[in-house]
């Protein structure tokens, strides 16, 4: 992979790993990890495969027990929801049908995670 697309989103460093990912020396389970025990809502679309919305719930799944060790609750589930299904404690994950980016129905979520956690 180049990162001939959008190079702009990526730093110098991240880029020198863009041939040879599976190289990284961090995984995004523990980039999410890095913010607990503070409330982390993930959300995707399920065709943004650029994203890789399977990657990003794996990922919550793989942070939780570093909530848990600071008193907060993760997924708390290993199953993926479907399109248009939410996941929210400390840890939320949302999926929409469709691609990459917000779309007016995830407004209404969004709000409800940050009322729950605000």
């Amino acid at each position: 992979m180049e990162l001939t697309r959008y190079p702009y989103q990526f730093c110098a460093n991240y880029q020198k790993f863009a041939k040879h990912v599976d190289q990284l020396p961090v995984d995004a389970h523990m980039l999410v990890a890095l913010i607990a025990p503070r409330p982390v809502l993930l959300q995707t679309g399920d065709t943004d495969t650029w994203s890789d919305p399977k990657g990003e719930f794996l990922a919550a799944v793989a942070a939780a027990p570093v909530y848990r060790l600071l008193g907060k609750q993760g997924l708390d589930t290993d199953q993926m929801p479907a399109a248009g299904g939410a996941i929210l404690h400390t840890i939320g994950y949302q999926m929409h049908a469709g691609g990459h980016g917000t779309i007016p129905s995830d407004w209404a979520l969004f709000l409800k995670f940050m009322q729950m956690h605000l």
